[in-house]
């Protein structure tokens, strides 16, 4: 039975999966530095008015903005 990949692309199948395992792992276990870490993500803001565009862009996403 002949094995379905060459040596050269095995190895570099290997690297790849190796490099995208340290990347994903280094997602889960380092935070990006905040300026502000007690602060929330979507802070309550004074609502603002919205133009014509906006308001479209909004309903059409059906969120509120932050």
């Amino acid at each position: 039975m002949e094995l379905p990949f060459t040596g050269f692309e095995l190895t570099f199948i290997i690297v790849a999966f190796f490099i995208f395992s340290l990347f994903s792992l280094a997602s889960v276990f380092f935070r990006p530095q905040e300026s502000h870490p007690d602060e929330g993500v979507c802070e309550e803001k004074k609502p603002r008015r919205l133009d014509r565009k906006h308001r479209v862009i909004m309903k059409h996403a059906a969120q509120r903005p932050c």
